[in-house]
C-alpha cells in the first residue's frame, strides 16, 4: 500500500458525501437534475473571465464552458421550474491556492428571486455540513450573517463607491494613500482592489455571510434593484467566495444591451469578443420569473467545511496547467 493511499480514499469518501449530500438535498425539493452542452461553439462575452479554446483537427475553435449559466436557463422556457447541474468547468486561470483552471460547479435555478435563493442557499450548505461527515455542522446551525456591499464600503474604507463616478474613485483612494492604483484603472479596477485589499481582508475574520447588492457594471445577467445596483449575493465562508447568485434578468433587450456592452470591454481590454447567442436572448422573452440562479464551487465549499486553504488539498489527479 502506498504511503498516501489512505489520504486518497478518505478525501474520495469526502467528496462522495458531499456530492451525494447535494443531489439528495435538490431530489428532495422536487428539482430536476440536466446536463447542458460543455463544448460551445462561442461562449458568454464577460469581460473577467475566459474560456479555454478547443480544436477538432481543422475545425474550430470551440469552446468549453466557464459556466452551464446560460444552457440552464434556456431550459426553464419549456416550464422546468426548478433544476440544478453538477459539473466540471473550464477557465483560464493561473492555479493558485483558491483558483484552477477546472473545478466542479453546482449551479440551480428555481422560482423567486436573491432573498429565496440566499435561503436556500445557507439551507444547502447546513444540509451539506451535516450530510458530508467532516464533524464541522455546528459552525453552520446559526443563521449567516447578511452584508449590504454598499454599507461595508462605508463602514470600513469611509468611501462610497457606488456614488462615485471612476474620477472621484481614483482622486479618494488616491488621497488617502491606498497602493496599487493606476491611471489606467478604470472604475471597475478601482472597485475590485478596494474590494480585495480592504473589505475581504476585515469580513476574513467572520465566520459565514452573505454580501448583496453588487455593482450593476460587474452583473451582466442580474436584475437590476436600483440605478446601479442588481440583485445579487455572494456568499463567504471562512472569508473565501463560496457562492454566487442573483435574480435573473429576464428583458431581451437589456441583456442584448449588456452583452453588447461586455463585448466592447472585452475589445478595450484587447480581449475576442464573442457573438451573441440569439437562442438564449429569445428564450428570456419566453419565461415569465421571478427566477433565481445560484452557482456555487464544490471544491471551495469542501475546503471550507475541512478548514483548508488551498484547492489542492481537496482534489486528486489534478493535471496543473
Amino acid at each position: 500500500m502506498k504511503k498516501n493511499d489512505e489520504g486518497i480514499r478518505s478525501l474520495l469518501n469526502l467528496r462522495h458525501n458531499l456530492v451525494k449530500a447535494v443531489r439528495e438535498f435538490f431530489y428532495m425539493r422536487g428539482y430536476i437534475e440536466v446536463e447542458t452542452p460543455s463544448l460551445l461553439a462561442a461562449s458568454a462575452p464577460d469581460p473577467y473571465i475566459d474560456p479555454l479554446k478547443v480544436f477538432t483537427e481543422s475545425k474550430g475553435p470551440f469552446y468549453l464552458h466557464t459556466s452551464p449559466e446560460m444552457h440552464m436557463k434556456r431550459l426553464l422556457q419549456h416550464g422546468i421550474e426548478r433544476c440544478f447541474q453538477i459539473c466540471r468547468v473550464y477557465r483560464v486561470e493561473e492555479h493558485e491556492e483558491v483558483h484552477s483552471t477546472e473545478f466542479t460547479m453546482l449551479e440551480w435555478y428555481s422560482n423567486g428571486d436573491y432573498t429565496d435563493a440566499m435561503k436556500e442557499t445557507e439551507e444547502l450548505v447546513r444540509f451539506a455540513a451535516e450530510r458530508a461527515g467532516t464533524d464541522k455542522e455546528k459552525k453552520y446551525k446559526k443563521p449567516f450573517d447578511v452584508y449590504l456591499l454598499e454599507e461595508l464600503f462605508i463602514e470600513i474604507t469611509g468611501l462610497d463607491p457606488f456614488l462615485m463616478q471612476r474620477d472621484a474613485l481614483f482622486n479618494a483612494m488616491t488621497e488617502r494613500g491606498f497602493a496599487g492604483i493606476d491611471e489606467k484603472d478604470d472604475w471597475n479596477s478601482l472597485f475590485f482592489k478596494l474590494l480585495v485589499q480592504e473589505i475581504e481582508p476585515e469580513l476574513a475574520k467572520r465566520d459565514n455571510y452573505f454580501i448583496k447588492d453588487w455593482p450593476l457594471s460587474i452583473s451582466t445577467m442580474a436584475r437590476k434593484k436600483d440605478l446601479n445596483k442588481v440583485e445579487r449575493f455572494e456568499l463567504y465562508i471562512n472569508g473565501l467566495e463560496i457562492a454566487n447568485g442573483y435574480t435573473e434578468l429576464l428583458d431581451p433587450a437589456e441583456q442584448r444591451s449588456r452583452f453588447e456592452e461586455d463585448n466592447r470591454e472585452r475589445k478595450r481590454l484587447g480581449k475576442k469578443t464573442f457573438v451573441i447567442d440569439e437562442d438564449f436572448i429569445e428564450s428570456l422573452a419566453r419565461l415569465k420569473g421571478p427566477y433565481a440562479g445560484v452557482s456555487l464551487g464544490i471544491d471551495r465549499l469542501l475546503m471550507a467545511l475541512l478548514d483548508k486553504k488551498n484547492i489542492d488539498e481537496v482534489t486528486v489527479n489534478r493535471f496543473k496547467v
